[in-house]
């Protein structure tokens, strides 16, 4: 399979993405009115991006492409629906029809195919598309494709099994990966849409509820002020929220009714009861009196009140309607029937009860229904509550409760609840105590049940608050205290009660908070701010603290109200994240964003003020050897170390950062003179070549520096550190341990750099490289059987590229391990088409780079798999590799060697005698070719000392049992003077220049076999 698949397979996917930014971006405000031309239009859109997918294709062949519209369709049809992908099948079907090829109906076939699953694996989890995980995502994907490749057989054999070889493992690799990644995107917008309109219905529910109804309710604190009232209780009493907010339950109270509401609510805070009830009168604005039925709950938190809940059903008229009764039927009458109860009189004797038309409208059905079977009543009682509702009633009839009340469910005639309060006396009886009459009241109480549960939501909401609370009086002493005020100030509500708040005052906030905040309290009544607090142990703690005030019917200051949280913590947490994320963790030192920070800050101070200012890079020399052989511990000592000794090197004013590694980065501030910045460059190279102690051992290192100056060299940040790496690339181009300033040829250099990388990696798309063959011959039958390999690279507009210039850059991007591979398999496939051709081995010798020994990976198993596929038998390939290498034992060279020696490839030792070996290495490596480095042939003479090494490094390699390759021989002198000394091979211009592959085989292997 080519490496060249994978690449435009995952850019066609990264189109995908765009189907994500149509679901985001498809108006939905008028999608029901427009449904039809709203679905069409997606489809529409879709087709569109389909057909784009199209346009970018991987080709297999004219005619036959790979994109991942197959993806497309199948979100389409699983997230848009059926007639969206319709139209965006026919689209892209037709863009299919249109391009045409040998395969154009198999491709209207997946495009057919793909919509289709979609679509119908929609039909069975549609509902559930928001919670489609990643597994089953990626399952419709793999079905798909699987489907997809099987239309493949379509295709006459020899082609459909080309294709699937080459396409299968990139389909089923990406495309389910694709389909999972963008099936996951849109489920989870559909997610977050169903969680916005669930919180949405949440809060219209809850404030629906508050304010519904008939009940007025109220949430207050211990000491009976309120906090929260709903619009009826306003209308109730005749006040506007903001005046009931500043006033107290007692405040409006009946003098007569206080005493029995103190004794309830004072049993509530103690713990005895949860709730009460009774009946209670208050003072309305305009001075009437107001009839309630008061319920009072609270809601505790450890033990403790938080907050009260107060419902006052109005029960004025219900009232005055009793107190008329005694006065007159008549006018009770008429006051039933004008108001909402529902009145009954029940003679017991002759089982005969009498209810008036509300009672008929309670139960839905008519009044005269209602009076012919009295029983209907009692029957539409849940079964629930109807065996209690009779025990109630005949405790009262017995005379152990003074009246009969009771709440009930009432089925009515349409099948819906209504919650009923029912309350009754025996208003007559006999002689001998039995009842003979008993009359009450029916109360349609659903309401107030529903505005119940919706005040028990409003509790639970405002008593799950963890602020402390404290209420004080205008002096500022405190009344009263929450428990959160105790847990987090130490102190018990009897110890600050009647204490001034001064208490809690801490010299940290300085001479004139408390000043300030007590002037805005008297001037606006309220304050909020961060503020240091006491505890009662001393320590001190950060809050956010809110303050105000409640002021009396002539607006004096009458009460404040102090909420507050411990935010300690919170600002110690914040105060970390920003040192996280602004200082480096080993160091101490300021981290990238720190840096780029200051350096924008001193760009503007010194344009404002016409000043300048350098910043050195620095990157210490061999650092990656430290960490390999002391390890990483040792190598942060060292670069701990390194920070302490540039601080030392510079001013306060100036900043030294720590951009990540081993690099750093100096500001130097207000430099009057280049020779400054010069002086404090070679004090910091001299402070980081003394000895680092590490432990037991003692290790050096340099650094290199690159010098920009502001504004000289740049104007921006990412400019300048920009200039400063190149010119640190430079200084240790330059052999390290130095310091080099900013050049604009730097700049120049490293745009030809740029492009020089981007354009070697579109020659490894497009396989613009080609091999040369170079003759190597053997001295003394002057027989040619060996050639070394050669890379060129021919440009469309660079024309030839010199290996010299491109090989490095190559070896740095790691582009060689791809260049390297491909070298290696045209060798040995040409190798062995010359074996076949011409029934001869022509070993072809490969230069194989330190890089590729390091980082091949898998590129060495692949190789060695082919070499054994190709069956080239021994001698066939040689591989070169210079000296340097058998000294670095982490790429393990002996293991590819020993490797190499089974697979029957020869190795030969590069460029011999430009570098260091030791004997030691030429003996322990299995070495079959030493090649003499052309720099001691091209001026080899008799009697010269070239001549005389030449002569050594021949006698050593054949006392080592190696052969030796002579380089760059250009004249017969030199060929004659390496025969004499016993060389085997040489090569060079004097025998050829290298040649493509059919200059050789015409040159060298079809005359050769004439010959024969």
């Amino acid at each position: 399979m080519e490496q060249g698949i994978f690449f435009p397979l995952i850019q066609n996917a990264a189109l995908l993405l765009a189907l994500v930014f149509v679901y985001d971006a498809i108006p939905r405000r008028h999608k029901r009115k427009y449904f039809l031309l709203w679905r069409i239009g997606i489809g529409v859109i879709v087709g569109a991006i389909g057909m784009t997918i199209m346009s970018t294709p991987w080709v297999f062949a004219p005619g036959i492409i790979f994109d991942t519209r197959s993806v497309l369709l199948a979100v389409s049809g699983l997230f848009f629906g059926g007639l969206p992908t319709m139209v965006a099948v026919i689209m892209t079907a037709a863009y299919r029809y249109a391009i045409g090829g040998p395969a154009m109906w198999i491709g209207i076939a997946v495009i057919i195919s793909s919509g289709a699953v979609g679509a119908l694996w929609r039909l069975r989890r549609k509902s559930m598309l928001a919670s489609m995980g990643w597994g089953e995502l990626y399952g419709i994907g793999f079905l798909v494709h699987l489907i997809m490749l099987s239309w493949m057989l379509i295709l006459p054999w020899d082609t459909a099994w080309r294709v699937l070889s080459q396409i299968t493992l990139p389909v089923l690799t990406i495309y389910p990966l694709a389909t999972m990644m963008v099936g996951r995107l849109l489920s989870r917008r559909i997610e977050i849409e169903r969680d916005d309109k669930m919180r949405l219905q949440d809060d219209f529910l809850f404030r629906s509820q508050f304010d519904a109804g008939n009940i007025g309710i109220a949430i207050g604190t211990v000491d009976k002020c309120w906090i929260k009232v709903n619009s009826r209780l306003c209308q109730m009493f005749k006040y506007s929220e903001k005046e009931l907010l500043r006033l107290g339950w007692d405040q409006l109270s009946h003098p007569d009714d206080l005493y029995t509401d103190t004794q309830q609510f004072e049993r509530l805070l103690l713990g005895d009861i949860d709730q009460y009830e009774l009946k209670k009168r208050f003072f309305a604005k305009d001075g009437t009196l107001v009839y309630t039925l008061m319920s009072v709950s609270c809601k505790r938190s450890n033990g403790r009140v938080q907050l009260v809940i107060a419902g006052f059903l109005d029960i004025t008229e219900q009232t005055l309607a009793e107190q008329s009764v005694s006065a007159s039927r008549e006018q009770l009458q008429l006051v039933l029937d004008s108001g909402e109860l529902g009145f009954w009189d029940w003679d017991i004797p002759r089982d005969e009860v009498i209810r008036n038309e509300r009672c008929a409208q309670m139960l839905g059905v008519s009044h005269n229904e209602l009076m012919d079977n009295h029983r209907i009543w009692i029957n539409a009682i849940h079964p629930d509550d109807r065996v209690e509702m009779l025990r109630a009633m005949e405790l009262h009839l017995q005379g152990r409760t003074a009246n009969f009340s009771m709440d009930y469910r009432l089925k009515t005639a349409d099948g819906t609840e209504r919650w009923i309060r029912d309350r009754g006396r025996v208003v007559a009886r006999d002689e001998q105590g039995k009842p003979l009459r008993v009359c009450g009241i029916h109360v349609d109480i659903s309401q107030s049940r529903k505005q119940q549960e919706s005040l028990e939501l409003a509790a639970s909401v405002y008593n799950s608050s963890s602020e402390a609370m404290s209420v004080l009086d205008a002096k500022g002493h405190i009344i009263t205290i929450n428990a959160a005020f105790s847990r987090i100030t130490g102190y018990n509500e009897s110890e600050v009660q009647g204490q001034h708040v001064s208490l809690f005052y801490c010299d940290t906030n300085g001479e004139n908070f408390y000043r300030e905040m007590n002037q805005q309290l008297r001037e606006k009544g309220h304050w909020q701010g961060e503020m240091w607090q006491k505890r009662k142990n001393g320590d001190e703690y950060l809050i956010w603290l809110t303050v105000n005030t409640i002021y009396d019917r002539q607006h004096r200051p009458h009460r404040r109200v102090a909420l507050f949280s411990d935010i300690t913590e919170m600002k110690q947490q914040e105060q970390l994240i920003w040192q996280q994320a602004n200082y480096d963790p080993l160091t101490g030192l300021p981290n990238r964003r720190m840096l780029l920070d200051y350096l924008g800050r001193e760009i503007v101070a010194c344009e404002r003020r016409k000043r300048h200012f350098a910043l050195l890079f620095l990157d210490l020399d061999f650092f990656k050897e430290i960490n390999d052989t002391l390890g990483h511990d040792m190598g942060d000592q060292l670069l701990v170390e390194c920070s302490r000794r540039l601080q030392l090197c510079v001013r306060d004013s100036d900043v030294v950062a720590r951009l990540g590694g081993d690099e750093f980065t100096v500001i130097l501030r207000d430099i009057a003179e280049q020779s400054g910045v010069e002086r404090v460059a070679e004090q910091i190279l001299k402070a980081l070549a003394e000895p680092y102690q590490l432990g037991e051992h003692t290790s050096y290192i340099s650094a290199s520096i690159g010098i920009t100056l502001y504004p000289e060299d740049a104007d921006s940040r990412e400019a300048l550190l920009k200039h400063a790496d190149q010119a640190m690339y430079a200084a240790k181009a330059q052999g390290r341990n130095r310091f080099n300033f900013f050049t604009p040829s730097m700049q120049e250099y490293a745009h030809f750099r740029m492009h020089l990388i981007q354009d070697l990696r579109l020659a490894v798309e497009r396989q613009e490289f080609s091999l040369f063959f170079q003759p190597i011959v053997e001295l003394k039958s002057g027989d040619i059987h060996k050639a070394e390999v050669l890379l060129r690279w021919q440009h469309e507009t660079r024309g030839y590229v010199s290996p010299a210039d491109f090989i490095p850059v190559a070896e740095e991007t790691g582009l060689i391990l791809e260049i390297g591979a491909w070298v290696l398999e045209q060798a040995a496939r040409q190798s062995k088409e010359w074996q076949q051709k011409h029934e001869r081995i022509v070993q072809l010798s490969i230069n194989k780079s330190p890089i590729q020994f390091r980082d091949e990976g898998e590129y060495f198993s692949r190789w060695m798999s082919l070499l054994k596929e190709l069956q080239l038998g021994p001698g066939g390939i040689c591989v070169e590799i210079t000296e340097g290498l058998l000294l670095d034992a982490a790429t393990g060279v002996s293991d590819k060697l020993l490797a190499y020696r089974d697979a029957g490839i020869q190795v030969a030792l590069d460029d011999f005698g430009t570098g260091y070996s030791s004997l030691a290495y030429l003996k322990k490596f299995d070495i079959d070719y030493l090649k003499i480095d052309q720099s001691f042939i091209r001026n080899l003479v008799d009697d010269s000392s070239d001549h005389s090494l030449c002569e050594a490094i021949i006698v050593m390699a054949h006392k080592l049992g190696m052969k030796v390759i002579a380089e760059g021989v250009e004249s017969e002198d030199q060929r004659e003077l390496l025969r004499t000394m016993g060389c085997d091979y040489a090569q060079g211009y004097l025998f050829s220049r290298p040649m493509s592959a059919a200059e050789f085989e015409q040159e060298f292997l079809l005359d050769d076999k004439a010959n024969a």
